[in-house]
C-alpha cells in the first residue's frame, strides 16, 4: 500500500495597532488575528508557479476601514475603505524561523485616515477599492483624529 504525504500550509496572521497622542505617547493598542481570504491564498498559490506569477504585483499596502462586518474568506475588498499606504518597513529575518514568518509595518500621519476605523487589509495595488485582497481583520472601532498617528505591524506566517 502507497502511503501518501500530506503537507499543509496554512496562512494565518495577526496584526498590532498601536494609536499615538501628538507627544507618541501609546493611547490605544490592539492585536487582532486576520482571515487570509480566498483571494489571498489563490493569489499566493499562483506566485509559486509560472502561469499564473505576478511578480510586479507583490502585496506593499495596508488600508483601513470603518466597517464592523467580520471577515469571510470570500472578501475581497473592505466593507468601508477609508485610505491606503504603501507598507513602509518590511521585516524579514525571520522567514527562516519556525514557523516562516514576515512583518509588514505602515505608519498613517496626523492627516490620514481621521474617522471611525474599525477594519483593516492587506493588498497588492495602491488604488483604493481595488482587489488584490491577501488578508482581512476587523476590530472594535475607536476614533482616529488629526491629533493622532496610527502604526500597524501585520505579521503572516503559516
Amino acid at each position: 500500500m502507497e502511503t501518501q504525504i500530506r503537507d499543509v500550509v496554512r496562512l494565518r496572521g495577526s496584526l498590532r495597532i498601536a494609536l499615538n497622542d501628538p507627544d507618541g505617547n501609546l493611547v490605544l493598542e490592539r492585536i487582532i488575528d486576520n482571515l487570509a481570504v480566498t483571494q489571498g491564498r489563490s493569489w499566493a498559490l499562483g506566485q509559486l508557479e509560472s502561469v499564473n506569477n505576478q511578480a510586479a504585483q507583490y502585496i506593499g499596502y495596508i488600508a483601513i476601514g470603518s466597517v464592523t462586518t467580520a471577515p469571510t474568506t470570500a472578501d475581497t475588498l473592505l466593507g468601508g475603505e477609508v485610505t491606503r499606504v504603501a507598507i513602509g518597513t518590511w521585516v524579514t529575518s525571520t522567514l527562516t524561523a519556525n514557523p516562516p514568518n514576515w512583518q509588514a509595518q505602515v505608519s498613517y500621519a496626523t492627516n490620514q485616515g481621521n474617522t471611525t476605523l474599525a477594519e483593516a487589509g492587506l493588498f497588492n495595488t495602491s488604488t483604493a477599492n481595488t482587489i488584490t485582497m491577501f488578508a482581512h481583520a476587523t476590530f472594535t472601532s475607536f476614533v482616529k483624529a488629526t491629533s493622532n498617528t496610527l502604526n500597524i505591524s501585520w505579521t503572516m506566517s503559516d
